[in-house]
């Protein structure tokens, strides 16, 4: 049975061998580690884990990747500065340490010649200064061997190549002769021996080499790495149980080379693997080699291993962080998943858990003093204890956590604070002013960051936020509150009625607002500009165009929003702009084609550019000149064109662009939401005006052009019943597609003889093939 299944690995090359890599790699999109999670690892868990976070679609947690070309760099630089003092500056170390276009600089200062034209000179002053020169020309020669950069689709430029023996005796000659010189630089030359010989064509002295010399090294990071090396010949030579154990002894007592001990650790059977722990010299290596199990294949069982080898170790706490992240994948499916029953809710949550596996976790957090940090315990047992039911217990764990935790740990407090709210508000079965008073200080705190607390970007709230609206929202629409259930979690189904939507309006007009009222509004899905615009629209659809233009003078320029990713926040612009509600409409609504071509009317030239309110205004004027029989034909017939031009099918469609009615058509099957298709495809008001422009028409040419536009009408109503979508249309029988309508029967039978009906037969091919077939 194979116990570590590592999908995506490709050990294949990892050793060529323990070199560095830089490996291109693509984007894949993702909703974030709080999608399905509050439990938030950094706020407890060591940094030096954080690689292996529990992210299961990925190899390193944040997408990280086994960068050892970049990296250390820091710390070398910083090593060098510190070395070499103040005779030369930090700019110009990392500069000749790190940038290959100081290489070429290097072989002219060893000969003391000018580098006037490199980015930094070098002072040379002291001995120090003179032993980095020294250390950058055989650094620089090994580094065209042991950097790799490797990109799959070059197959040409993937050859490796070997440092030669002679270069390699050179290096080891020089190393030989610097008995006096300081600890410092002969550590630094020792490692950079171990890497030649690990890049040559005898890599197997580097075992040799390291069993030797080690003992007289210090134990810092170039230790480790070279140590690193040794493993890697190990591996090489297939000998994993050796190999593995030094990954184990890596991975536990220097944390900056965790990440690449996990990486380059080889699978093996569980019998295997079991003799390799019993191998491991220390009680450390062997928790070390549990950790790594746990992280490829059964954190809880490693757990259990490591707490029986040393309940101590804390390498059991990542295990632990990544163990109760499984879990709640299973219970947090509250994003998409509707919430209807909160007693079904709490049913199916508490299922979700493990019960066998909480129970040792349990076990264990109740013996403290065997722990390193119990703190993370009482965290993730009263965390689980919500989804049990168990509140009490959890407020009891949460409040041990905080006594237990650094009091400087702002993301721990946030933490424990998050999840005291949830607790609290999983206990609700009813709402009522006196749990809104209860919980508005921490609702502030978690919806507005109150506090401007930057921690708030690390901290998982991403599922939390969505998951307390849905359970608020339950509460108050089992209350028969469908106001107060939209507000907290908005329905669309609720809000798109219109007597909701006026209910909706009077709360956001309303003067004397509760704190919990007032926070919600806040954070509401829908602005009151939203609000004012849909039942702008719902009015004008019903034609009260004097009541649509009242509610679209209430709207109001706003600040620009925007997401603030380190607060987690929609914050407002502090720039003073604002943005305009009124949006400028694609195309004139006034336009009235023979043929429909929203992309020409575009396109065109428009002396007037018209936004919802202007139309309105236009449309008034024209209304008035009806009232007032003045040119009765032409105004109702613009008034028919804007009317139709905002539907669907005209060229003025952003006019519904509003995020309530969501009428944004762009695919490509041009569907129309069933809920969205009375306001879109309401032609009842086109319909009106045309005929009223039919029988105010002075001639038959005039009769002719608005008897069309009804055949449009007519047209357009069939299809939006029958066909909606090219698809479906192309399926559509001929005798389906072309019949006889009262409009296209008049146009036919009344009409034939005017110049209008020619300029119809020639641009609609629709109503060509309708003479055509009905012959």
């Amino acid at each position: 049975m194979k116990i570590f299944k590592k999908i995506g690995l490709t050990f294949f090359m990892i050793i060529s061998s323990l070199g560095i890599y830089v490996y291109a790699c693509g984007y894949i999109e993702w909703f974030g580690y709080d999608y399905q999670s509050m439990f938030t690892p950094e706020a407890v868990v060591d940094e030096s884990y954080q690689s292996m976070f529990y992210a299961p679609q990925d190899l390193f947690y944040g997408y990280e990747n086994l960068d050892n070309v970049n990296r250390f760099n820091s710390d070398f630089v910083s090593d060098w500065s510190n070395y070499i003092g103040k005779s030369e500056s930090k700019d110009a170390i990392a500069y000749y340490l790190l940038n290959d276009t100081a290489v070429q600089y290097i072989p002219k200062l060893i000969n003391k010649e000018s580098v006037k034209d490199a980015k930094y000179q070098l002072n040379l002053k002291n001995q120090e200064a003179k032993d980095f020169l020294e250390f950058l020309q055989i650094a620089k020669e090994i580094e065209k061997f042991s950097i790799r950069y490797d990109y799959y689709w070059d197959y040409d430029n993937n050859e490796y190549k070997s440092l030669d023996s002679k270069t390699i005796a050179t290096i080891e000659e020089y190393y030989n002769q610097l008995e006096n010189r300081s600890d410092f630089y002969k550590n630094r030359i020792w490692f950079q021996l171990m890497k030649a010989k690990f890049y040559s064509y005898n890599p197997n002295d580097v075992i040799t080499f390291f069993d030797s010399t080690s003992k007289n090294q210090p134990k810092n990071l170039l230790y480790y790495k070279a140590l690193e090396y040794v493993a890697g010949v190990f591996y090489k030579q297939r000998n994993y149980n050796k190999s593995n154990v030094l990954y184990a002894q890596i991975f536990d007592e220097i944390p900056k080379l965790r990440k690449n001990a996990l990486f380059f650790f080889h699978p093996e059977d569980e019998t295997t693997f079991l003799k390799q722990v019993e191998s491991a010299p220390t009680k450390e290596i062997k928790a070390s080699l549990w950790a790594i199990y746990g992280y490829y294949t059964d954190e809880f069982k490693a757990m259990q291993e490591i707490y029986k080898i040393d309940s101590q170790s804390e390498h059991i706490n990542f295990l632990l962080s990544r163990w109760v992240n499984n879990q709640e994948s299973n219970i947090n499916v509250y994003q998409e998943k509707e919430l209807n029953s909160l007693n079904k809710y709490h049913k199916e949550v508490k299922r979700a858990i493990n019960q066998n596996q909480f129970k040792w976790i349990c076990e264990v957090t109740a013996q403290p003093n065997k722990l390193r940090n119990p703190e993370i315990w009482n965290l993730a047992t009263g965390y689980l204890n919500v989804f049990q039911g168990n509140f009490k217990e959890a407020d009891k764990q949460f409040i041990a956590a905080s006594e237990n935790i650094n009091k400087d740990n702002q993301l721990a407090k946030n933490q424990i604070r998050l999840f005291q709210l949830i607790n609290k508000i999983s206990q609700l079965n009813k709402a009522n002013s006196n749990n809104e008073k209860a919980l508005i200080d921490d609702l502030n705190w978690l919806y507005l960051n109150t506090e401007n607390d930057l921690s708030f970007g690390t901290l998982r709230i991403d599922y939390a936020t969505v998951w307390i609206k849905k359970y608020l929202s339950v509460l108050y629409k089992n209350q028969s509150n469908g106001l107060m259930s939209e507000l907290i979690y908005s329905d669309k189904s609720f809000i798109i009625q219109e007597k909701n939507l006026d209910k909706m309006i009077q709360l956001f007009e309303k003067k004397n607002k509760s704190d919990f009222e007032k926070l919600f509004v806040k954070v509401y899905k829908h602005s009151i500009n939203d609000l004012y615009q849909c039942k702008a629209i719902y009015l004008y659809q019903s034609g009260n165009i004097d009541e649509a233009i009242a509610f679209y003078h209430k709207m109001k320029p706003m600040p620009i929003r925007f997401f603030n990713y380190d607060t987690r926040r929609y914050e407002v612009e502090n720039s003073g702009n604002l943005e305009s509600p009124l949006k400028e409409l694609f195309g004139n609504p006034f336009n009235g084609r023979i043929s429909d071509c929203s992309d020409c009317d575009h396109e065109a030239v428009q002396k007037v550019k018209y936004t919802p309110l202007t139309m309105l205004l236009k449309m008034k004027e024209m209304q008035t000149n009806i009232d007032n029989n003045q040119d009765v034909f032409n105004n109702a017939l613009l008034i028919g064109n804007a009317y139709y031009n905002t539907s669907y099918y005209g060229n003025a469609r952003a006019f519904y662009y509003n995020p309530i009615i969501n009428n944004n058509l762009s695919n490509s099957n041009l569907a129309v939401d069933v809920e969205n298709a009375n306001v879109v495809l309401d032609f009842n008001q086109a319909f009106k005006y045309y005929n009223i422009a039919l029988n105010a028409a002075q001639n038959d040419e005039q009769r002719a052009k608005a008897t069309f536009m009804l055949a449009k009408i007519e047209r357009n109503n069939y299809f939006s019943k029958n066909s909606m979508g090219f698809k479906k249309f192309n399926k559509m029988k001929s005798s389906q597609k072309f019949l006889d309508w009262n409009s296209f029967k008049s146009l036919k039978e009344n009409y034939a003889d005017t110049k209008y009906y020619q300029e119809v037969i020639n641009e609609c091919g629709y109503f060509r093939d309708y003479i055509e077939f009905n012959k």
